[in-house]
C-alpha cells in the first residue's frame, strides 16, 4: 500500500510540475546534480550566424544553451563548439565556470559511420576492438548485414583518452569500417527545441559540463517553456 501511495504521489508531483511550467511562462527548470533547480528569469538572444542563446538566471547563477535557431535536436560537447551549454556560479566575486568544452575522456556517444566496411559478417553480434583516434580501449558491439557491412554499433567498453571528432577503425573484417566519436563522458548533452511560437522558445535539455579542474556539473530533466527572444 505504501509503495502504491508513493507511486501515485510521484505521478501527481510530475503532473503538478508540468502544469506549473505551462501556467507560469516563461519558465526554465530542471535538476542540477539531482536537486530541483528553477531560474528566476530567462530570455533568448538571437545571435549572428543563425544561433540562439537561451539564458536562465538566478541571483548567483547563469545557465546558457547555444543552439541553431530552428526546431531540432542538438548534441553538446561535440567538435562543433558553436553548439554548447554552460553554467556559472558567482560566490561573492569568485566565479565557477563549467562548459561543454572539448576534452579527452571515455567515449560517451558515437557519431556517424564514415565507412561501413566489408568482411565483418562473421563478427555480427560480437564485441570488437577498435584502433585509431587519440585514445585507447574502446570496444564496440557490432551488427552486420549479410554482405559483411557494419550497419550498427553500440559501446561495450568506453576506453579512455578519446576526443570528440576522433575517427576510429573497427578491427576485424577487412579493417575498413570506421565511426566517429561524438562526445566524451564529462562533456556532453542534448538540447531539443520543440516549438518556436512567434518569439517564444520551448523545449528540453540535459548536459554534463566541466570546469578547468575537471569537476563536473550535471543538469537533467531540463525544460524551458515559452522563453521570449529580445
Amino acid at each position: 500500500m505504501k509503495k502504491i501511495f508513493s507511486i501515485v504521489a510521484l505521478t501527481l508531483l510530475f503532473v503538478s510540475c508540468e502544469n506549473d511550467i505551462k501556467s507560469n511562462s516563461p519558465a526554465f527548470q530542471g535538476e542540477k546534480d539531482n536537486v530541483f533547480w528553477r531560474a528566476d528569469d530567462s530570455k533568448v538572444t538571437i545571435n549572428a550566424g543563425g544561433t540562439v542563446s537561451i539564458n536562465a538566471y538566478t541571483d548567483k547563477e547563469l545557465v546558457g544553451l547555444t543552439v541553431p535557431d530552428a526546431v531540432g535536436v542538438y548534441n553538446l560537447g561535440t567538435a562543433d563548439q558553436s553548439i554548447n551549454a554552460s553554467y556559472s556560479y558567482n560566490n561573492e566575486g569568485s566565479v565557477s565556470y563549467y562548459e561543454t568544452s572539448l576534452i579527452e575522456g571515455p567515449v560517451y556517444k558515437l557519431g556517424a559511420f564514415t565507412s561501413f566496411g566489408t568482411g565483418y559478417a562473421s563478427l555480427n553480434g560480437n564485441n570488437v576492438n577498435t584502433s585509431g583516434g587519440s585514445g585507447n580501449g574502446l570496444t564496440l558491439k557490432i551488427t552486420t548485414n549479410t554482405g559483411g557491412n557494419v550497419i550498427a554499433a553500440t559501446i561495450a567498453s568506453r576506453g579512455t583518452g578519446y576526443s570528440p571528432g576522433d575517427i576510429v577503425t573497427i578491427n576485424g573484417g577487412n579493417a575498413n569500417a570506421a565511426i566517429k566519436i561524438l562526445s566524451v563522458m564529462k562533456s556532453n548533452g542534448v538540447v531539443e527545441i520543440e516549438k518556436i511560437e512567434g518569439n517564444a522558445y520551448s523545449g528540453t535539455f540535459s548536459f554534463n559540463a566541466v570546469d578547468e579542474n575537471g569537476n563536473v556539473v550535471n543538469f537533467n530533466k531540463g525544460t524551458f517553456y515559452k522563453v521570449p527572444a529580445f
